[in-house]
């Protein structure tokens, strides 16, 4: 079966807490990990995308809105799939050292 053995870790927003939707999850078998409050080192769009993005937009000048979202839609489409799954693998190393923490944050 194709649901088993997921983990899902999504933030503590009320939609992700509520009743309903932990009995969905519940319904599924899939295992929900704690999210501390917020957290940029467990945050892949704060430590891993945005890190990259930043550092790409940085070396251009930009005349409006326009010209920002066609080089982020760009650079987004030019990134292979292995750059997102380093993100996620990163995620994992980075939520167990805040496990290990206690929910401290982690140094890079």
């Amino acid at each position: 079966m194709l649901t088993e053995g997921i983990l899902l870790l999504h933030d503590n927003a009320r939609p992700h807490t509520a009743a309903q939707t932990r009995a969905l999850l519940d319904s599924f078998g899939w295992e929900v990990l704690n999210h501390p409050l917020y957290s940029p080192d467990l945050a892949t769009s704060d430590f891993h995308l945005f890190l990259h993005l930043k550092h790409h937009l940085c070396v251009n000048n930009y005349n409006d809105d326009e010209d920002v979202k066609t080089a982020v839609t760009s650079w987004l489409l030019e990134q292979a799939a292995s750059f997102f799954e380093e993100g996620i693998q990163n995620l994992v190393v980075r939520y167990d050292k805040c496990l290990n923490k206690l929910g401290s944050f982690v140094e890079k």
